[in-house]
């Protein structure tokens, strides 16, 4: 039910000096440090200016980048095997093209919506530069045939292999009219795939392909590079999801009127030191300094939405009893993804002078499916997937073929 599509792209010459995080995850700090590297993507992904100046300079930066040759395009259309490894987590996946006519028909299957104001940024930002630079990360659903063959990509040597924010990156290649590529384009026919993270980098790819297909020319654009959507694409059994946490900065009743509203949905036990709930329906709750194991009461719900932790949390709790109505934008809600330690946890409460963090139980993958597959969206902020993939492995310019 999809269509894959191999790609022309630039790649980097260094990409172990090249290749930056997602832009979304990129903190100030960190981007101040990048930019003192004029080798790093960094200058694409977040220019420096604001509005038509910051879109200019991105489309400079890229331009630099291939007059500079700190990014060569590569001779033949290609399909990339793409692992992350670590002592802890190895992941792996294809990057390639995906039909972005396959997005509007729901063939690639979303989980959130999008905003305003992020989208609008990408696009000016896609439709400035004509590049995509970070990959847009799916899964589909683990199948033996797709998997064997990225096994067998596999064992030819490596295009890149380096160290990067504490993983081991290894780039596989695999040139244009292999019978791999031609048997991967038959049995992703069959499949549908599910967007994991990078909502707003593929509702923009769709917006610029709105927006070239308007300008009316005369010409068949079916095999053109911005029918496809740069993709990272996993096997659901390769991706790992983190909780991604809440805190609250200031609670606004009693703390022992909040924790009799607590028992009407939980089974509330005081614990003596910081932990990580280890089961669905569980939570760690540090208040004010002292920490509560928290066990779902409701044996049933009405939908596997209902079920969901961070629904459960945000439809009991947050809202009717702390007056959170919208998560995205409520001052008195933030949101912690990806943290691991409970330690770490709690220097949120006794450092940083916030009231509660709700310590969540990670969302599993066929959750997400099952609620995308009928057309739902998950709660805001409800998955972190990690390691994240690098953005600038790979550079799909959406003008040359």
């Amino acid at each position: 039910m999809v269509k894959i599509s191999t790609l022309n792209p630039y790649l980097p010459n260094s990409p172990s000096e090249f290749c930056t995080n997602p832009y979304d995850i990129i903190e100030k700090e960190e981007e101040i440090k990048l930019k003192e590297n004029q080798k790093s993507l960094i200058h694409l992904i977040l220019p420096d200016g604001e509005g038509e100046e910051a879109y200019r300079n991105a489309s400079e930066a890229y331009q630099r980048f291939k007059d500079e040759r700190l990014i060569t395009q590569e001779n033949k259309n290609s399909i990339f095997v793409y692992r992350q490894e670590s002592e802890h987590f190895n992941q792996q996946g294809f990057i390639l093209g995906l039909a972005l006519q396959n997005y509007e028909e729901g063939n690639i299957v979303k989980h959130e919506h999008t905003r305003e104001k992020p989208l609008r940024d990408r696009t000016n930002h896609i439709v400035s530069t004509n590049v995509a630079a970070g990959l847009v990360w799916s899964v589909y659903r683990s199948n033996i045939k797709i998997n064997t063959i990225l096994e067998q990509i596999k064992k030819k040597p490596p295009k890149f292999d380096f160290l990067k924010f504490g993983y081991r990156h290894i780039l596989w290649q695999e040139e244009d009219d292999s019978e791999k590529i031609k048997q991967l384009i038959d049995l992703f026919k069959n499949e549908r795939v599910f967007i994991a993270d990078g909502h707003h980098r593929a509702a923009s790819a769709a917006e610029y392909r709105k927006i070239q297909l308007q300008k009316g020319e005369n010409k068949d654009h079916t095999e053109a590079p911005w029918q496809y959507l740069l993709s990272y694409i996993a096997s659901d059994d390769q991706v790992r999801i983190l909780p991604y946490n809440r805190v609250i900065r200031r609670l606004n009743v009693k703390e022992e009127v909040f924790i009799e509203e607590l028992k009407k949905i939980y089974d509330v036990t005081p614990i003596n030191e910081a932990m990580n709930p280890e089961n669905k329906h569980e939570m760690t709750l540090c208040l004010k300094g002292k920490w509560f194991k928290l066990i779902v009461k409701a044996k049933n719900f009405d939908s596997e939405y209902e079920s969901l932790d961070v629904t459960i949390l945000h439809d009991k709790i947050l809202n009717p009893v702390l007056g959170v109505v919208d998560p995205r934008s409520d001052k008195n809600l933030f949101f912690v993804g990806g943290l691991q330690n409970p330690s770490e946890m709690e220097k949120y409460i006794i450092e940083d002078k916030n009231d509660c963090f709700f310590n969540l139980f990670p969302v599993d993958i066929r959750n997400l499916e099952s609620i995308a597959e009928i057309g739902g969206v998950m709660p805001p902020k409800s998955t972190w997937f990690d390691p994240k993939v690098l953005s600038g492995l790979v550079l799909h310019d959406l003008l040359e073929s």
